[in-house]
């Protein structure tokens, strides 16, 4: 059986730079709750919060991709929780949350192999709105177990 996959997108921003990853991803988006340090993890992992029961750890997508090296966490700080692929829960920082769009997945431009500060082998395309390109996340590629650990050893 084929899985059919969502066209609608939400967007979001960090930096100055829009985002989307698949709505069905999407659990819910919470301000910065009280996160609890994980000792020795990358610079980029937070720590771990308690969501519905489940403990997920908190990711800050400026800091994994280069893109805010100063970021701030206060109760203007965005997450999103997402449920990934073998249904673990992860919060994600972003600077904010813009929109839901429509998006045929079929139709997105290839990731170009540069310019964005994000590794081609996360994204899934981009999508032109009006005069701008949205950069469409592959979110189970950046949250992969196996990924995970191995930048958690180089960071």
């Amino acid at each position: 059986m084929a899985i059919i996959e969502s066209n609608q997108l939400l967007t979001f921003k960090l930096g100055s730079e829009t985002y989307g990853i698949q709505i069905s991803k999407v659990r819910e988006i919470l301000t910065y709750p009280i996160v609890t340090p994980i000792p020795d993890a990358s610079r980029w992992v937070k720590g771990v919060i308690n969501l519905r029961g489940e403990v997920a750890p908190i990711i800050d997508l400026r800091v994994r991709f280069n893109i805010n090296s100063e970021p701030v966490y206060n109760e203007r700080t965005i997450v999103i929780a997402v449920k990934t692929e073998d249904s673990r829960m992860i919060g994600l920082v972003v600077d904010e949350v813009s929109d839901m769009e429509n998006v045929e997945l079929d139709k997105l431009y290839p990731a170009p192999d540069m310019g964005t500060s994000i590794a081609p082998k996360y994204l899934r395309g981009l999508f032109k709105k009006e005069d701008k390109m949205i950069v469409i996340l592959d979110i189970d590629k950046i949250l992969d177990k196996e990924e995970m650990q191995r930048l958690s050893r180089h960071s």
